[in-house]
């Protein structure tokens, strides 16, 4: 989930430039620097979102940079910002945990052995912190492992564990009000839908030669292009329902920025906007 630059104004650039270092520094100073390479794009709406719908403006400071002794502008401590952090912990710990050891090459097993060893620490800390968004994961790891052990043939089935523990998340992003709570819940359950269905259909060969369950495969799609084709089709329709839903909400702050990632940005990331396919480049300033 990001911007799509072609479309993006210079002062939305910026707002996301500083959300997202903003996040990363939160992460760097709540649960140490290597924490941060389990940063990704998923954090920085998360926090954009918390802070957005509630109307709470953030200050803009210059820090340094964690692990450079550079200082940018960025984003400070605010609730948003110290959620996301939660959330990019504790998901990028459990996506580690999601491929077995034996399916892993040499390269792959040392790489997941020192992460362990690293991320523990930040991944117990942020469960201390956050309880409850640990029992979300938990909840949705059980779930997938029904569905796996029905072999489910239905997409909506086998998409409902992450679809379900996104709709979880972004529903705790909403304010107090219920209609808020429940279009967020809804457009988290879309956005789930979505990166599963993309994931397992770009995996769809590892898992036909390891043996592992794959909601293509059992509905007999075992090459890769043609299990995207599908994904993208299924994914496009849970876009559209979800823009939808996004149109009732009453976002108070940065709401061409949200607008962009929500609308364009989802529908780049499935079925790319550009003309000639080709990827646009973040320029940092």
């Amino acid at each position: 989930m990001r911007p799509y630059l072609p479309e993006l104004t210079i002062r939305d650039y910026n707002t996301y430039l500083w959300y997202l270092r903003g996040v990363r520094w939160q992460m760097y100073r709540s649960y140490g620097l290597y924490s941060c390479r389990l940063q990704q794009h998923n954090g920085v709406l998360f926090a954009l979102l918390a802070d957005s719908l509630a109307g709470r403006p953030a200050t803009c400071k210059a820090q340094r940079l964690p692990g450079n002794l550079c200082r940018k502008q960025m984003m400070c401590q605010t609730q948003g910002i110290r959620l996301a952090a939660q959330v990019e912990v504790m998901l990028g710990w459990h996506k580690l945990q999601d491929r077995r050891w034996d399916e892993l090459p040499l390269r792959g097993r040392l790489r997941r052995a020192v992460d362990r060893a690293l991320l523990r620490g930040a991944y117990e800390k942020a469960v201390k912190e956050n309880p409850a968004l640990e029992r979300l994961f938990g909840q949705e790891q059980e779930q997938a492992v029904v569905q796996m052990n029905l072999n489910a043939n239905n997409y909506t089935v086998a998409a409902e564990p992450m679809s379900n523990i996104y709709g979880a998340l972004y529903s705790t992003l909403a304010t107090d009000d219920p209609s808020q709570r429940k279009s967020m819940r809804y457009i988290g359950s879309c956005i789930g839908r979505v990166f599963y269905l993309l994931e397992k259909a770009a995996r769809v060969e590892d898992d036909r030669k390891v043996g592992r369950y794959n909601v293509f495969l059992v509905n007999g799609i075992n090459g890769k292009e043609e299990a995207l084709e599908n994904a993208r089709r299924q994914a496009l329709a849970a876009a559209n329902d979800l823009v939808r839903a996004y149109s009732m909400l009453d976002v108070k702050l940065n709401k061409s920025l949200i607008d962009n990632i929500m609308i364009l940005g989802l529908r780049h990331a499935v079925d790319p906007l550009d003309a000639e396919n080709q990827p646009v480049r973040w320029e940092l300033p």
